[in-house]
């Protein structure tokens, strides 16, 4: 199979089982007896974990397999999905969402640094960023209808919402075992302490790659939006109606993956429209929190959607264009493990906000306000120190 095809394959599987707790994850973790509050800690404590877990997963991506490294992620993710399953309060979730996040550093890195280096043996180096953003869409179209699934099976019990990333948490490790050994390994092989270095090097030269990571914790703000949405929507439109509301929010992502499969500047030169993606998700996420009734919310997190679909396939051709075969996946490990700060530092704060107020719309709507106003004026500094090059 050809790398993309296994690529967008492998991408459609393992989105869609995690795609299945999206719509209910947090009406579920209030139905435990969570406050927003303490969703919101956890949700810190999970970033924390997988942030924690960057770097030595992302050095034996590269010193070991990237392979191997997807296949372990999988391994994650279903003792993290059994464990929610028979989840009664806070202390299982919590060491569920911690195995969910050892099993996403897994993931970061070493599989944008397997589609780098299985495109470039067959010779379609030209055709990377196309591939990011038409993983993009298929991502998006995973998600909504995974999305979509996952609140029918809420209908009956909201914790069985975890079934489905136990079946496909196998199926990925499968298309890994089967599709996926040798094709994307580093061209040049490097030990994990040699990948190491030549990534720390190659950040502290590259001021464009700074200032992309400096992007990444500035886009930390949309944690705001992740988690309450669905408690945020559900009082206008009940249980049922939040998977239509859903589809209609995702279906954005998956736009503006189109518009960036097509776009026509270069590769490496994403950082004017890495800004706008920014300004598309802060304001949109503002005006979903100025908003009063369900139409003008939901167009505002339409828009905040459309931005947060472009930024993602953005990001990663800029990177990807600036770092070398044999260290790939432990640079995008050490990206995410400083970008990602931004989503441990969002949540912390949200829960320090609001950790004593009421499970109300005007407190997320107030929460949207303070976190959009961020990424916006995140978004205006750095336009100041745009990289020209």
């Amino acid at each position: 199979m050809l790398a993309a095809r296994t690529y967008y394959v492998y991408q459609a599987i393992g989105v869609f089982g995690l795609a299945c707790t999206f719509t209910t994850y947090a009406p579920f973790l209030l139905s435990l007896g969570l406050s927003l509050g303490e969703i919101s800690l956890l949700n810190a404590v999970f970033w924390l974990v997988a942030i924690l877990s960057e770097l030595p997963t992302g050095m034996l991506a590269d010193g070991k397999s990237r392979a191997w490294s997807l296949k372990m992620g999988s391994v994650f993710l279903m003792i993290g999905a059994i464990g929610y399953l028979f989840a009664q309060g806070f202390g299982i979730a919590l060491i569920s969402e911690s195995f969910i996040g050892v099993g996403m550093a897994f993931f970061s890195g070493a599989e944008q640094a397997w589609i780098t280096d299985a495109l470039h043996r067959e010779g379609k180096d030209h055709e990377r960023r196309h591939v990011f953003a038409t993983s993009a869409i298929v991502r998006s179209v995973a998600i909504v209808i995974g999305g979509l699934v996952g609140s029918l099976i809420a209908l009956w019990n909201a914790q069985w919402i975890w079934i489905p990333l136990m079946i496909t948490s196998p199926m990925t490790f499968f298309v890994t075992y089967k599709w996926m050994n040798g094709q994307g390994e580093p061209i040049h092989k490097m030990s994990e302490r040699e990948a190491l270095r030549a990534s720390i090097s190659l950040l502290k030269k590259s001021r464009s790659l700074v200032w992309v990571i400096l992007a990444m914790i500035v886009s930390g703000g949309i944690v705001a939006f992740n988690h309450f949405w669905s408690p945020y929507f559900k009082p206008f439109v009940g249980t049922l109606g939040l998977s239509w509301v859903w589809a209609l929010i995702y279906f954005a992502c998956a736009l503006s993956g189109f518009w960036v499969r097509r776009l026509k500047i270069s590769q490496g030169d994403e950082s004017k429209l890495i800004l706008l993606a920014l300004v598309f998700t802060g304001m949109g996420l503002m005006f979903a929190g100025f908003a009063t009734g369900l139409w003008v919310s939901l167009s505002a997190a339409i828009l905040h959607e459309f931005g947060r679909g472009m930024f993602a396939p953005l990001v990663d051709s800029f990177v990807q264009h600036r770092v070398e075969s044999g260290f790939r996946a432990t640079f995008g490990s050490l990206q995410s493990f400083l970008g990602r700060i931004g989503l441990v530092i969002t949540p912390l704060l949200i829960w320090l906000t609001i950790r004593n107020d009421p499970n109300t719309q005007s407190t997320i709507g107030f929460i949207w306000i303070l976190s959009g106003a961020f990424i916006v004026g995140g978004a205006a500094l750095l336009a100041l120190v745009r990289p020209r090059n």
